[in-house]
């Protein structure tokens, strides 16, 4: 029996989950490819779906989970109103389920390089608070809210002149005051405006900051 019928959830097979998409209207709320649907997850809950088994279905299908930013919902949204399934319109043509992709599906492991690896585990796990998953004498793991992050030891490190890991967060003065207490030190780039605590707004209106690890790796900050 899978989680969702544990949590009195229905379970649901592959067509029954291609029935129930193909039965909701699809939105215009968000922008989607001329192949692709927009469906609104509100019904699939209304319906006793597992929400997670629909997106892993989706997902399947060559599709993808999006979340409308608050501003651009309205006053009286509520969070489950900004949810969709962005669903291949073939997906709704019934057959056979398609064999799974092999990247689409699967989940993102981060490498970043060490010549220190005692060192650098300091610093992700004590600077930057990330839970240590696992470590070896070549390696260590840290859970990044559910992203692997793999510290790799190597001989030696050419540095890169551009960022090479960053987080997107929704607070970043409470975040670079949070990591600052922990002894991350804050970049400050000659030719940009930054503002006191080093934060960069883009033309776009991100806003980003960016701090550096023991071996020279640019890790940023941004929130959009």
């Amino acid at each position: 029996m899978g989680a969702g019928a544990l949590a009195g959830l229905m379970a649901m097979d592959h067509e029954e989950i291609r029935s129930l998409l193909a039965g909701i209207e699809p939105s215009d709320a968000i922008p989607t490819p001329p192949t692709m649907h927009a469906i609104p997850v509100a019904p699939v809950m209304d319906a006793g779906a597992d929400p997670a088994e629909i997106e892993a279905w989706v997902k399947g299908q060559g599709g993808w989970a999006r979340r409308i930013p608050p501003h651009f919902l309205p006053p009286d949204a509520t969070e489950r109103d900004a949810l969709f399934y962005v669903v291949p319109a073939k997906a709704f043509e019934g057959g056979p389920p398609p064999a799974p992709p092999t990247l689409r599906t699967s989940e993102l492991i981060a490498f970043m390089p060490t010549t220190d690896l005692a060192r650098a585990r300091v610093f992700y796990e004590k600077g930057l608070g990330l839970p240590i998953a696992g470590d070896s004498p070549i390696a260590c793991t840290f859970d990044a809210n559910g992203t692997t992050l793999r510290v790799i030891a190597v001989e030696k490190i050419a540095s890169a002149p551009y960022t090479v890991l960053g987080w997107n967060v929704t607070d970043i003065e409470a975040s670079i005051r949070e990591l600052t207490s922990r002894g991350v030190v804050f970049e400050r780039i000659e030719g940009i405006d930054q503002d006191e605590l080093g934060v960069w707004r883009s033309p776009g209106g991100a806003r980003v900051a960016w701090f550096k690890d023991p071996d020279d790796n640019t890790l940023s900050l941004t929130q959009f």
